[in-house]
């Protein structure tokens, strides 16, 4: 262990410096999220709250991938420390009522929000295309389900014409030349047979 059991007790021991370091180890988690590639992350450094199931914490309100918020228990002890703990130990990290260690939830959080960032430029790819195809799409028109949603693809709903489909994009590219399918109203389609589809389901001759 980096920090001698002293110098944790005596942190413990005063609510102020406990507070300190459990903000000060959520600026350094954001900070190496951002390195690794998670578009802000973030994390609610004003409103952090004491819980008493996890004594020496601090909650937060927490963010990431964007649009994905959940929370976080953060340890209120040395940096050092929380970045040794495993999983099982006292200092994990608890996202989403789930332990970490420290490494274990950067890998998951980035790779999740890569995946993330997948998908919305697979929705870009798609909703322009099929503007370019005719069908008049606005923000409006596109929006997500998340409870129709997994964890490798997001079901998005396009108003086509005043006919409602379901599209469910995944976190693989999508596109010409791409062997990745979509499930266009529950039915799997390659690139140019989901957005045939589409067109098909609004009338438009997507030609």
């Amino acid at each position: 262990m980096t920090d001698s059991a002293d110098s944790i007790e005596e942190v413990l021991a005063d609510e102020d410096k406990v507070a300190a370091h459990a903000r000060a180890n959520v600026v350094a988690l954001l900070g190496e999220l951002t390195e690794r590639g998670c578009v802000e992350p973030w994390a609610d450094l004003d409103e952090a709250y004491a819980d008493d199931e996890w004594p020496g914490c601090l909650r937060f309100s927490f963010e990431c991938p964007q649009g994905y918020e959940g929370d976080l228990v953060m340890p209120g002890v040395p940096l050092a420390v929380v970045k040794e703990a495993a999983a099982d130990g006292r200092w994990a990290l608890l996202h989403n009522d789930v332990s970490y260690g420290w490494a274990d939830l950067v890998e998951e959080l980035s790779g999740f929000d890569a995946a993330r960032r997948t998908i919305w430029a697979n929705r870009d790819l798609l909703v322009s295309e099929l503007v370019r195809r005719g069908i008049p799409l606005q923000d409006a028109d596109v929006d997500a389900d998340p409870d129709a949603s997994g964890d490798s693809w997001v079901t998005h709903t396009l108003a086509v014409n005043g006919q409602v489909v379901r599209v469910s994009v995944p976190d693989m590219a999508v596109g010409p030349g791409c062997s990745q399918e979509m499930y266009v109203d529950g039915h799997p389609y390659g690139w140019e047979a989901a957005l045939e589809a589409i067109c098909a389901a609004g009338a438009v001759d997507g030609g």
